[in-house]
């Protein structure tokens, strides 16, 4: 040993022993003078065959030693040097020893809180909401599909609705044609000009007065013909112009900006339908990414950590700690 390492090992000895109380001190008097006619009481040592200068440096650098194993922390105190250094290193170790186990009773109180089971009821029950939000969202969403192909079949229509409206006014347009010529011809027959009511009532009139005993029953069919055959052109003309010719021009036209399709259809799918279904599926999505990333690893960890308290359990059990 160089004399620049004993004096720093001097110095660290020095600083050692002023570190030690009263007690301390004679007893590492005595083990370095030991009494007359007797033995050196020998030093506790991890190992035989240490010296007394390896005892000194005992003392300068005695402490306590964690050893950590797969199993436990185990605590091992010991000076390098003489039971001084000893002592002092099982109290430190033992100061050590009670942290570590303040520090487990915390862990055991936290794992009294509860919050596995709160966690585990809360998934529960959230696991059985997606259940049913994903029920509601698959009948939803056959609902939207039904309307929408309901919507397109009806839209798909319309040509043959409109094809229909234009027969029944090509027949409408036939009687009135037919009336027209009915009036034409009572003129020529009575020879002048007059509302086809009042020409069918004059035409029969003038039948009725050839025929002889005609009771008043005759008279008020024959009127009542006339009045029906007379409101015909009217009757005929108004529901062409009010009824047919509208759901023609208005209700089933091709014109996205009017009619059914432009101000019922084309809104009700563009405005309700797609983006409802749109909503749906990026709702089932959020479903799916909740139970991906969320209810299920948090019931894989709950389940992780069941089983580490059963290792917990069976280790105190083989290791007898309460």
């Amino acid at each position: 040993m160089t004399d620049d390492e004993r004096r720093e090992l001097r110095d660290k000895v020095a600083e050692r022993l002023d570190s030690c109380n009263g007690d301390t001190l004679v007893r590492i008097s005595e083990l370095l003078d030991p009494a007359e006619g007797g033995e050196a009481e020998a030093p506790v040592l991890f190992s035989d065959g240490i010296s007394r200068g390896q005892f000194l440096a005992g003392v300068a650098a005695g402490g306590a030693v964690l050893v950590s194993t797969n199993l436990a922390t185990g605590l091992v105190a010991g000076s390098l040097g003489t039971k001084a250094g000893q002592a002092t290193a099982q109290m430190e170790a033992q100061a050590e020893l009670l942290k570590l186990r303040g520090l487990v009773t915390l862990y055991e109180n936290l794992e009294q809180v509860g919050l596995d089971a709160l966690l585990s009821t809360g998934l529960v029950l959230v696991s059985a909401s997606l259940q049913g939000l994903e029920s509601g969202i698959t009948v939803l969403e056959s609902g939207v599909r039904a309307v929408d192909a309901g919507v397109t079949a009806f839209e798909l229509s319309f040509p043959a609705i409109r094809r229909g409206l234009i027969a029944v006014e090509n027949l409408f347009a036939g009687f009135e044609a037919r009336l027209a010529q009915l009036e034409e011809l009572m003129g020529e027959v009575q020879e002048r000009v007059s509302p086809l009511s009042d020409a069918v009532g004059s035409f029969f009139s003038s039948i009725v007065e050839r025929i002889p005993r005609v009771g008043p029953a005759m008279l008020d069919a024959l009127d009542r013909i006339s009045d029906l055959v007379g409101s015909l052109p009217d009757t005929i003309g108004e529901v062409r112009r009010r009824l047919l010719e509208p759901l023609r021009e208005e209700w089933f036209t091709d014109d996205d900006e009017s009619g059914l399709k432009g101000r019922l259809l084309n809104p009700l799918q563009e405005g309700l339908l797609e983006p409802l279904e749109s909503f749906l599926s990026d709702l089932a999505d959020a479903v799916d990414t909740w139970q991906q990333q969320l209810i299920s690893p948090a019931e894989q960890a709950l389940t992780e950590r069941e089983v580490i308290r059963g290792q917990i359990a069976d280790y105190k059990e083989r290791e007898g700690i309460t």
